[in-house]
């Protein structure tokens, strides 16, 4: 398993250094998608919405030669990032895959590594590496305490958190997988989080905001993403129960965005709406 890793760090670091991106890429995430489509001659749509399923962090597809990726923002932003640098490896390795299987769901990680296939370990492992490259953690962490395995305490891990714009527990098991931590360390820094509001009442003690640490609960698809919608749909390549689906994860309706049914909605697209009420 750790050779797999090792893979998937390799393939991180060589990512950040063909595109110049530095050790802090999570607030740039949007950039590198648009680096995607341009450098890998593919279309990515993103789309933001809070799902109702809390466990399903988000999810990948592929239809009408377009990546859709879907990410709830009943999670936190910090773990969105963490969602989308996932996704951005299985662009990078898994594209055939993600054709033939349609959609790779991404569940909020409460499984053990050894409950993940291949794909989803290295995903894991990319995206670790991409947002919280372990060498610079390394030198931050020199700069905030004395030893680098040693008095970790709370207040340490949100200044590392916001370093890199990640999700606490992102980073409390970032600093358990490069050997900075250990498991019993790792679970007393995660104490804070079975106290509600405790986390976010540290962290704006330290002067620090929630933005990480709380649900956006944000509706988002981006404005080219929306054109290239409309350009599909007018050629007849995107049916009104594909745009029932995609505009109903944003809880809203085509209506709204001006588009009108001349069809009539299947079965499945009525089934749909009514899953998004129950």
């Amino acid at each position: 398993m750790a050779d797999f890793r090792e893979i998937a760090y390799e393939r991180a670091r060589n990512f950040r250094d063909k595109y110049g991106l530095g050790n802090y890429c999570a607030t740039h995430l949007l950039e590198i998608l648009d680096l995607l489509e341009k450098d890998e001659r593919i279309n990515i749509e993103l789309i933001r919405s809070p799902f109702k399923n809390l466990k399903l962090a988000g999810f990948i597809g592929y239809k009408y030669d377009t990546f859709v990726i879907f990410i709830n923002t009943n999670q936190t932003l910090g773990y969105e990032r963490f969602t989308i640098a996932h996704e951005i490896y299985h662009l990078l390795q898994n594209r055939v895959y993600i054709k033939e299987n349609s959609v790779i769901e991404e569940i909020v990680d409460n499984e053990s590594d050894d409950d993940k296939d291949i794909h989803e370990l290295m995903a894991d492992s990319f995206a670790a590496e991409l947002l919280i490259p372990e060498k610079s953690l390394r030198d931050n962490l020199k700069e905030v305490t004395d030893s680098n395995n040693k008095n970790i305490d709370t207040d340490i891990v949100i200044q590392l958190q916001h370093k890199y714009g990640v999700d606490y527990i992102a980073m409390t098991k970032r600093l358990k997988e490069v050997g900075i931590i250990n498991d019993q360390q790792k679970s007393q820094l995660e104490e804070i989080l079975s106290i509600d509001g405790k986390l976010q009442e540290l962290t704006k003690k330290l002067g620090r905001s929630n933005n990480l640490n709380t649900p956006s609960k944000d509706s988002y698809i981006r404005q080219k993403n929306l054109e290239v919608l409309k350009s599909n749909f007018e050629k007849g390549n995107t049916t009104f129960d594909d745009l029932v689906r995609i505009f109903g994860y944003l809880g809203s309706t085509p209506e709204q965005f001006g588009y009108e049914d001349k069809i009539g909605l299947t079965q499945d697209a009525k089934d749909f709406m009514k899953s998004l009420l129950d």
